[in-house]
């Protein structure tokens, strides 16, 4: 059997893509699985051992930029796509692109969410058959269930990511800690003076400190933080996603926010505490039993807000919103040495 699975981006929902398929594979053990994804994440979606190719799509720049030389890019592309029949296309996003791209393949039939299940419902009319998925799910469990259904099976209730294999050659520090400090929204930020209490914490309990950043605001940030905590340390340059997959499966634990290395991190088993206030952790959360998705106690009446700016702010504001500030590093410190004694 020939899969072609579509789900192009994001970091965090291509993580939450690898348990189904697991499923598939084990429910299959000779099928051959294809994966479109964003050129930016085939480096990430190749880890997984059921992937048999990775079908870069240059999607998000062709759609910015609309040149000739783009459209002709995408023309070639499709073509080259066509080339390949499948048994079963499947559209695990359920966006109205990425119903398009699983237009874009051949093969005997395509499936996806129906009308009332799909992010976006215009998308089910391009699908041959439709499924229907509660959308209150979470989302590993939606795109598990869908594939399920298509493929004519019921997932287990044990997840497995499947990609831990490929970091077998890690050994584990005892005493080693990483935090993801950056994330692509400026609601989603911690204070800077918690993550430095954070850090004066874990070193003065004989942990060592890594911090991770990927832009020079992060930098900053890992810088200010280093210099209240001397003995804390940063990688000097931008790391690859490998790399980061690496240090975040020697660490014995991770603090890090609402952004994919913390899915990464939780993907990875590594004992994981995301850090939540603007968005929602109930369907798209870190989920597994090493992981905490962790609120301020007692929410506020905005939360959560889904916004990148805090309309309780001035515009522009780089402040860091009343719903993160309320997470103080004494309650995140115990959470994660609960999940570490758990592990």
């Amino acid at each position: 059997m020939r899969i072609l699975l579509i789900k192009m981006s994001s970091m965090g929902d291509i993580f939450h893509t690898f348990p189904a398929i697991s499923d598939i594979k084990k429910h299959f053990p000779h099928a051959e699985i294809d994966w479109v994804v964003e050129d930016s994440f085939k480096e990430i979606v190749a880890w997984h051992p059921a992937i048999n190719n990775v079908i870069p799509i240059h999607l998000r720049r062709w759609a910015k930029s609309r040149t000739r030389a783009d459209w002709r890019e995408f023309i070639a592309w499709r073509r080259e796509l066509s080339n390949r029949t499948y048994d079963l296309i499947l559209d695990v996003q359920g966006l109205l692109k990425s119903a398009a791209v699983a237009r874009s393949a051949k093969g005997k039939s395509i499936s996806g969410y129906d009308r009332q299940s799909a992010r976006e419902p215009v998308s089910h009319w391009f699908y041959q058959k439709t499924f229907a998925v509660a959308k209150e799910q979470h989302a590993v469990e939606r795109t598990r269930e869908l594939a399920g259904k298509a493929l004519g099976y019921t997932p287990s209730q044990k997840l497995n990511f499947g990609i831990n294999q490929n970091f077998t050659h890690i050994q584990k520090n005892p005493r080693k800690l990483v935090f993801i400090i950056g994330t692509s929204w400026v609601t989603k930020l911690w204070a800077a003076s918690e993550w430095k209490a954070l850090t004066q914490i874990a070193i003065n309990a004989g942990y060592q400190v890594e911090i991770i950043w990927g832009s020079a605001e992060e930098q900053a940030i890992a810088d200010s933080i280093i210099a209240s905590c001397p003995e804390a340390s940063r990688p000097e340059q931008r790391l690859s996603i490998t790399t980061i997959a690496e240090k975040l499966v020697e660490a014995v634990g991770v603090i890090g926010l609402d952004t994919g290395f913390s899915h990464l991190a939780g993907a990875l088993e590594t004992p994981t505490i995301a850090l939540y206030g603007a968005t929602s952790p109930t369907k798209v959360g870190l989920i597994g039993e090493h992981t905490c998705n962790l609120q301020m106690p007692e929410l506020l009446d905005c939360m959560p807000c889904h916004k990148r700016h805090c309309k309780w702010l001035p515009e522009h504001s780089i402040d860091t919103p009343q719903c993160m500030t309320s997470i103080n590093a004494n309650l995140v410190w115990a959470k994660l040495q609960q999940k570490i004694q758990q592990d």
